[in-house]
């Protein structure tokens, strides 16, 4: 005759498999996606080095969609460093943003120099500079009181001196003026839209199209980066840009200039490998031009006597390199990457954990329910 089970085995017995039932759903739930704040804190600047003036607004953006917005409570300082609890925090995030989306900020309403990537829970110091002066505001029409010709009334309004703000550079395309004799008659500086390539075709420039007619019009844009030619053996290629129109000419060359974030130029590892390639549509190759590299003002410059697709390259890391995502923040700052108490990279996922740990259970169970039979 078999030996029943005990009535403490068998309360035993359910407990566990009871215990794994609820465990294990709750365990492989916290591995479902989520992401947190972003928090940034840091300097903030003029375009001429000053700091920014409090009450000025930054704003903070994914895609063209809101992230996070902060008022300066004090000039050339924003959000929260370490230990500053009190102050006001900057966080970044939005309920469509992800991980290793690129962050952009506006000061005052123009755009900062540098931009960053978010992290879910990052905590970091960035510096903002912003890349043109702030807007001029418009004197409002200041209201007359009647006549009389006491003190309070009757003398002459005096509008307050206003300060004349700096050109605005044209964006994706601008038109050449062009003298008598053909040439352009006035420096023309373009720009993309995300500020990182110009083009400056100079005074006395002899401009032509394809057809070899007075060229009237350039054009640059951001190629996109999914439909460009392989890249060179050895390199990595990223920027390019589409100047237009395609074909035209000029003596002397124009100017391209890539003017990249400190995040942007943190990515390339190595800025002594930058070069500026153009694409030849007859040989189906990348061809370097000689072009300038300064790191202080992290830009590079090239001549170009002809328009194409034109891109900067730089040298590919090794299959033996490691690889690390790039750290945003000014150099120098402590950044915390990632949540805390998130899982790093190469950890066991937690929906793998509770299935081990459930079954564990199960097979517990089972075998004390045989060892008393």
């Amino acid at each position: 005759m078999k030996q029943r089970p005990a009535p403490r085995t068998t309360a035993l017995l359910t407990l566990l498999i009871t215990v794994s039932l609820l465990v294990v759903p709750a365990l492989a739930d916290e591995s479902a996606p989520s992401t947190l704040p972003h928090v940034f804190y840091g300097q903030v600047y003029n375009v001429d080095g000053s700091n920014a003036p409090a009450g000025s607004i930054i704003v903070a953006s994914v895609a063209g969609s809101p992230a996070g917005t902060t008022t300066l409570t004090t000039a050339g300082e924003y959000g929260v460093g370490p230990g500053d609890g009190d102050a006001v925090k900057f966080a970044v995030w939005n309920s469509a943003i992800s991980p290793g989306d690129t962050i952009t900020f506006s000061i005052y309403g123009v755009r900062a120099l540098e931009s960053a990537v978010y992290e879910s829970g990052g905590f970091t110091n960035l510096t903002l500079t912003a890349s043109a002066p702030p807007p001029t505001p418009t004197p409002s029409p200041t209201g007359g009181g009647g006549g009389g010709g006491g003190p309070s009334g009757g003398g002459p309004i005096i509008p307050p001196p206003t300060t004349p703000s700096a050109p605005e550079v044209p964006v994706g395309q601008a038109s050449l003026p062009l003298s008598a004799t053909g040439e352009v008659s006035e420096s023309v500086t373009v720009r993309t839209g995300d500020g990182v390539g110009s083009l400056t075709v100079g005074e006395g420039t002899h401009a032509r199209d394809a057809s070899g007619n007075l060229l009237g019009e350039v054009t640059i844009a951001r190629a996109d980066a999914d439909g460009l030619p392989p890249n060179p053996p050895g390199t990595a290629i990223g920027f390019a840009l589409n100047c237009g129109p395609a074909g035209a000419t000029f003596d002397p060359p124009v100017t391209i200039t890539y003017t990249l974030s400190e995040e942007e130029w943190e990515e390339i590892g190595d800025p002594a490998t930058l070069s500026v390639m153009w694409y030849n549509p007859g040989t189906g190759e990348w061809q370097e031009i000689p072009a300038t590299v300064d790191p202080a003002t992290r830009t590079v410059t090239a001549q170009v006597s002809h328009f194409s697709l034109f891109t900067l390259a730089w040298a590919a890391a090794s299959p033996g390199e490691a690889t690390t995502p790039a750290v945003t923040g000014a150099p120098g700052s402590e950044v915390t990457q990632g949540a805390p108490g998130t899982a790093a990279s190469g950890d066991l996922p937690m929906a793998a954990i509770a299935m081990v740990f459930g079954t564990v259970v199960v097979i517990a169970a089972g075998y004390l329910l045989l060892r008393r039979r």
